[in-house]
């Protein structure tokens, strides 16, 4: 497809407004991406949006063209914090927090930030998961079927893990949980949302001097000294990365997890296949990484100029929006037909693009750390619970529409 985005021949076309689409569309299937996306990429890949602000802004729905929102600079994400930006959420977005920063400033703290992520943190965080979903399997397996896998399973897996990376302690859970189901549903007055941040901000806060006091291994162990030399890292910096972490080292893969292991239960004979050929893990990790994730993106960008995008014009000033579950479906990119359908699950499927993790500046600094969880996590459970089964109809699951990374409400398996 010819780059548009960076084509100054492209002849200008304005978006025309019309009847603007209200986000998110809800799922009529619980279990299936929403057909009026898929409509969408088909008929109007760029297409004018309300957001649930009932501000206005843009959809974006093929691959490559997400490629080129996430990747090109003038789409902003610092913008979205300027006061007279649109409202894309129930708050203003933090300035200090790293995915609300363009670079050269996104630079300086995602160096810092790489810290939690280096390859000797993750050769000893390896057998630490593995530990962990030993454990959580077995606590699995004492209770009585049928159990609410996200509870029990998806869950508290990538948010143990987590905390003893930052060093949070595990037992302030339920708090921890309370906070991010509130930040991450969209529904959520605004007043809900400012109380929630200012409570967890309160508790990062104690939480960091705390390790002043007495450094231990983890992350905010390593940054906190650092906060008091203001040319690194301000005291609002590090408040605002380590909730950071804490949320989205954790909230996206408990939605990966639970629909990696829908999709094994729904492909019996791939499932097989994996149990008796564990070389096929890494191509399956990737399987699943690609129809995992929720649908649109909680991050917009902001047009910092006119810019045109196949043919449209997406004027300045213009939030825009990208969806993973389409693009990561798109048929540009993965194919059609029988053999390469791009809807299937295949645990074969080479992965020809990965956008999971999003390509640009703000590539996810865990992903090292989500593909160990997904593979040890799958591969545990598995193992232990190859007959691992729901315990209602699919059909019965009900989709939380209302959350900015989706999921089931509950998933309850037996075995």
């Amino acid at each position: 497809m010819t780059d548009k985005a960076t084509d100054p021949a492209i002849s200008e076309h304005p978006l025309e407004e019309g009847e603007r689409i209200t986000l998110p569309i809800p799922r009529s299937v619980p279990t299936e991406v929403a057909e009026e996306y898929t409509r969408l990429r088909g008929e109007r890949p760029v297409c004018p949006v309300t957001l649930r602000t009932g501000e206005p802004a843009l959809l974006v729905t093929r691959h490559d063209d997400l490629k080129t929102v996430l990747t090109d600079r003038r789409f902003s994400r610092a913008a979205v914090c300027d006061d007279d930006a649109q409202k894309t959420g129930a708050v203003r977005p933090n300035p200090d927090t790293i995915i609300n920063m363009d670079p050269p400033r996104h630079a300086r703290i995602r160096k810092l930030a790489a810290e939690a992520f280096t390859q000797e943190r993750m050769g000893k965080l390896r057998p630490r998961i593995e530990r962990i979903v030993e454990e959580l399997v077995e606590e699995v397996a004492s209770m009585t079927p049928p159990v609410d896998l996200i509870g029990a399973f998806a869950r508290p897996l990538p948010l143990r893990i987590i905390c003893e990376m930052l060093g949070v302690p595990f037992a302030d859970r339920d708090r921890i949980v309370g906070w991010v189901e509130v930040i991450m549903t969209i529904t959520s007055t605004s007043e809900g949302v400012i109380g929630a941040y200012v409570e967890m901000r309160g508790y990062f806060a104690e939480l960091v001097e705390s390790k002043r006091q007495n450094l231990g291994e983890g992350f905010l162990s390593a940054l906190a000294p650092w906060s008091d030399e203001g040319d690194r890292l301000t005291e609002s910096e590090l408040i605002s990365l380590g909730t950071f972490l804490l949320v989205a080292g954790h909230e996206t893969s408990v939605t990966v997890i639970t629909d990696a292991v829908l999709q094994l239960i729904r492909h019996p004979d791939q499932l097989a296949d994996l149990l008796a050929d564990k070389s096929l893990l890494d191509g399956a990790v990737e399987g699943m990484l690609r129809v995992g994730i929720p649908g649109v993106s909680p991050f917009p960008r902001i047009a910092t100029t006119d810019i045109a995008l196949r043919d449209e014009v997406i004027p300045q000033g213009t939030a825009v929006v990208v969806n993973y579950e389409t693009a990561l479906r798109d048929p540009e990119v993965f194919g059609s037909g029988a053999e390469a359908d791009p809807e299937a699950f295949d645990i074969r499927r080479k992965p020809l693009s990965q956008v999971f993790f999003g390509p640009g500046p703000h590539f996810c600094l865990g992903a090292p750390v989500a593909r160990m969880e997904l593979e040890y996590g799958i591969w545990g459970l598995f193992r232990r619970f190859p007959g691992l089964r729901l315990a209602i109809p699919a059909e019965e699951l009900k989709w939380k529409d209302f959350a900015a990374l989706g999921n089931y409400e509950e998933f309850p398996v037996t075995w």
